[in-house]
């Protein structure tokens, strides 16, 4: 890729990544209530399924999803029904005592992201306007894809961060009730918004 690709890809892919998401709510959600360290297995967990979807596109998933549109209408009310059960807990978060739920973990996490029909749309972009129809160009598949799954962790973990520094500054138990609801608000809102698109 030449200088002027990388830019451009940038330019397309840090936007996409850094915006407000499902995981990414979910992302700042989970560190506001159980802090950076708890979350990272619901960290790993989207970032291994981020990997693997976008090599599976890369070598041409992507086609029979353009093909087959319903199956990405599937993969979007399977993530709202998701995200509905997350904004579940945060509600019950609201309603116990503080320490007294798990943080979501590392299969949450990979459920969360095989579903999530934002990041799917990602790596299609991607690969529709930096990979080559050139055989020679298949080498690009796994730098591509190494090169989404380090953005997306930066931007993923810098929501864990923020939320985590709202913990911080808002730590008391009644704070962390609010919390609760408010984040389980604000998932509930995702769902709907997801089910809408």
């Amino acid at each position: 890729m030449t200088i002027a690709n990388v830019s451009a890809w940038l330019l397309m892919l840090l936007p996409l990544s850094f915006s407000p998401g499902p995981a990414n709510i979910l992302f700042a959600s989970s560190g506001a209530a159980f802090g950076f360290r708890r979350t990272v297995p619901l960290l790993l967990g989207t970032n291994l399924v981020c990997i693997l979807q976008s090599l599976v596109i890369g070598a041409g998933m992507g086609a029979l999803l353009l093909l087959y549109p319903y199956l990405l209408n599937g993969f979007k009310y399977a993530g709202c029904m998701f995200m509905l059960y997350l904004a579940y807990k945060f509600f019950r978060m609201g309603t116990a005592v503080a320490g007294s739920l798990e943080a979501p973990g590392f299969l949450d996490g990979c459920i969360l992201e095989f579903f999530n029909f934002k990041f799917l749309i990602i790596p299609l972009l991607m690969f529709s306007q930096f990979l080559g129809k050139q055989e020679s160009d298949w080498d690009t598949i796994p730098l591509l894809t190494l090169a989404l799954g380090l953005i997306t962790l930066a931007a993923n973990s810098i929501w864990i961060l923020g939320g985590d520094a709202i913990h911080r500054l808002l730590g008391s138990v009644a704070a962390v009730k609010i919390q609760g609801r408010i984040y389980g608000c604000i998932l509930l809102g995702v769902a709907v918004w997801m089910a809408l698109r």
